[in-house]
């Protein structure tokens, strides 16, 4: 009766650690995948802050050029169409 229990804990060692290198492969792939998307985003996110700041420039462009062109009272009622 020894014997079968030790070779059934055996058998269940050597399984267990087909399953870990599963297991670790598993979350491998798991932590590839959070760093893809942790890249993807912060590539979006730059590409977005990137397009924000070119169109505060625009704006600011735009905004100067009406300040020296126009008189107060135009500028006035452009903003409040």
């Amino acid at each position: 009766m020894n014997l079968f229990i030790r070779l059934e804990v055996e058998l269940f060692m050597f399984d267990n650690h087909g399953s870990t290198l599963i297991e670790s492969l598993f979350a491998f792939e798991i932590f590839i995948t959070v760093i893809i998307i942790f890249v993807g985003l912060f590539s979006v996110l730059y590409q977005k802050e990137k397009h924000i700041q070119e169109n505060y420039q625009m704006i600011l462009e735009k905004e100067s050029e009406y300040i020296y062109s126009q008189d107060y009272m135009s500028l006035i009622e452009m903003v409040l169409r």
